[in-house]
């Protein structure tokens, strides 16, 4: 099984590096529900279903094999899927 690792390392850039301000508008929730959208859409899932709990959190259920969680989670699970499919193309 080969698995390409990818390294998150600390640049040597301080202080001063450029930077955009692309996208500061969009709330985080709205930003969070457009990452899942755009794994789903690679993945071929078409709907994204959310609900409420008692406490008023919103959870999201990508159509198919998903339990309701956290949009932070959501979004884990469905790049590690993007991840396990992509992985699995290179060593076929």
């Amino acid at each position: 099984e080969n698995k390409m690792k990818v390294e998150i390392i600390r640049d040597a850039a301080t202080g001063h590096f450029g930077i955009t301000t692309a996208r500061t508008n969009v709330p985080q929730g709205k930003k969070l529900e457009l990452i899942m959208q755009n794994l789903c859409l690679t993945l071929g899932i078409q709907k994204i279903y959310w609900t409420v709990s008692s406490r008023d959190a919103k959870f999201y259920r990508p159509d198919g094999s998903f339990t309701y969680q956290s949009a932070s989670n959501t979004i884990l699970e469905l790049s590690e899927r993007l991840a396990e499919k992509y992985a699995s193309k290179d060593t076929d």
